[in-house]
């Protein structure tokens, strides 16, 4: 059961598939959006450039100021990948409700990067051992997700 959160955390095997989910997912809440991703390029500027020129020190340190301007967010919904929230789920799982959406491995083979379809099985394993929520996807319809997870949610809210 949930202490208390003040965001929702929401993450899959398919970056897109997510965005859009928390996209629709949040103006049904009547929350926030913001995509993790987006908000870590923009606030680094040009991350290509950032990592030539600094220090891997300098740039893991940036990165982290990210994470924790994210974490500072509340009633907010983000949309996360795998990497960066395994990386940063120190900082992120505070006052959070992570929410995993479950695709099927054929749909993130189609739609998502070559790492997660290769590690499909033991990162959809770690994703369900840290998620409050799992939310097994059988009809990838974002608006039939959107309902699935709000139904799903239930007295969490």
């Amino acid at each position: 059961m949930v202490e208390c959160f003040n965001k929702i955390i929401l993450v899959s095997l398919c970056d897109k598939f997510s965005t859009e989910v928390g996209k629709t997912l949040s103006q049904s809440l009547d929350m926030m959006f913001c995509n993790a991703k987006d908000l870590e390029e923009y606030e680094l500027i040009d991350k290509d450039t950032l990592k030539k020129v600094c220090s891997k020190d300098y740039f893991d340190k940036r990165e982290k100021s990210v994470v924790k301007h994210i974490a500072s967010f509340e009633d907010v919904l983000v949309s996360i990948n795998y990497d960066y929230l395994m990386h940063n789920i120190q900082i992120l799982k505070k006052n959070s409700l992570i929410v995993f959406l479950n695709l099927s491995k054929e749909y993130v083979k189609q739609n998502g990067n070559i790492i997660d379809v290769i590690d499909y099985e033991n990162r959809v394993e770690i994703l369900k051992n840290i998620s409050v929520l799992n939310v097994d996807i059988d009809l990838v319809d974002v608006n039939i997700v959107c309902e699935k997870i709000i139904s799903q949610l239930g007295g969490i809210l």
